[in-house]
């Protein structure tokens, strides 16, 4: 399959200034509540097998494959995803949020009843890609469990605590800041924009320490690109200019030469070097990145009831509220 087949249909959602205040305001909320719950993690662990293949592969990686299947929502299938693994990787990895609620963390118009089936239909796509597996329930929300992001079907494991034991290439990560959902710049990305990012994240976060990422400069070989990310030259123009657009990339041309060539005469060719910035910048490293999970303690004698969460606190205001307080209408 061509990179241009993967990418026919280039998603055209709201950009910055098109999203609506009260639907940004709502999901930034629910997203610091989210991010709450997540305890010290503030960036969210993906394998960088999502975004790019090996070389030689000639099947797309999940995050075109999501992209292409999406066509115009493509944005809102990486969004959900990216949030089903924030909201599930620090525990049993499983989820039972309902759909409306994830449409209001995206920040989708009219939450409760299409924004709800879009991400009824986006939860239907990451199932059929093998990135979860979904158990229905009558009258309550489905049960959402993640798969491992290479979308062969394997159970999902942390990849900071599986690359830690065992050193595999599979395992090999990269960190998306949560800031970007809290300030929310990932609610107001177009699908383009959601496709550099993870692809930029993913290069500049080095393979011999997953997970580290310092904002180095980053740049391709036109043959390289596509053959790795299956994405076209017209969504990865569109897509760095929409995060220049949120300021959180910068661009400039300069002179590279061959990589491994460290010749003084060698030929040199004028190219784009990116380089993330502010927001989209991992400065706290994840509590898991040790492969350790944080001491669990007892309850006191005499206390039996569990206190709620940020998030349960909040999912539960807005069901008392008639669960439709953050709804456009």
């Amino acid at each position: 399959m061509s990179t241009g087949d993967a990418n026919k249909g280039i998603d055209s959602s709201p950009k910055a200034q098109d999203l609506p205040e009260k639907l940004l305001e709502a999901s930034k909320t629910l997203a610091k509540r989210l991010d709450e719950d997540s305890g010290r993690r503030k960036a969210i662990p993906i394998r960088k097998s999502f975004v790019r293949v090996e070389k030689g592969a000639d099947t797309p990686p999940p995050l075109a494959e999501l992209v292409k299947r999406g066509g115009r929502g493509g944005g809102v299938i990486v969004k959900l995803y990216l949030a089903l693994v924030w909201r599930c990787s620090g525990g049993d990895f499983d989820t039972d949020i309902s759909a409306r609620t994830w449409a209001n963390l995206l920040g989708l118009e009219d939450p409760n009843i299409k924004g709800a089936r879009r991400i009824a239909k986006a939860i239907k796509i990451l199932e059929e890609c093998k990135l979860i597996s979904v158990s229905p329930r009558r009258g309550e929300p489905s049960v959402i469990t993640l798969l491992d992001e290479s979308g062969d079907k394997s159970p999902y494991d942390l990849p900071s605590t599986s690359y830690a034991t065992k050193k595999l290439r599979r395992d090999i990560y990269f960190k998306v800041p949560t800031t970007l959902w809290t300030e929310g710049f990932i609610q107001r990305m177009s699908a383009p924009a959601m496709t550099m990012l993870l692809i930029l994240l993913a290069e500049q976060s080095g393979d011999v320490s997953p997970g580290e990422s310092d904002g180095k400069e980053v740049w391709w070989s036109t043959e390289r690109f596509p053959q790795q990310y299956f994405v076209s030259p017209s969504m990865r123009s569109r897509g760095t200019k929409d995060l220049r657009d949120l300021n959180l990339l910068y661009v400039q041309r300069a002179s590279v030469a061959p990589p491994g060539n460290n010749r003084t005469f060698a030929r040199e060719r004028v190219r784009n070097v990116y380089r993330l910035q502010n927001q989209a910048l991992v400065f706290m490293d994840e509590k898991s990145s040790t492969g350790k999970s944080a001491p669990k303690t007892s309850p006191k004698k005499g206390h039996t009831k569990k206190r709620s969460s940020p998030l349960e606190q909040t999912l539960r205001a807005w069901k008392e509220a008639g669960e439709g307080a953050q709804s456009s209408s």
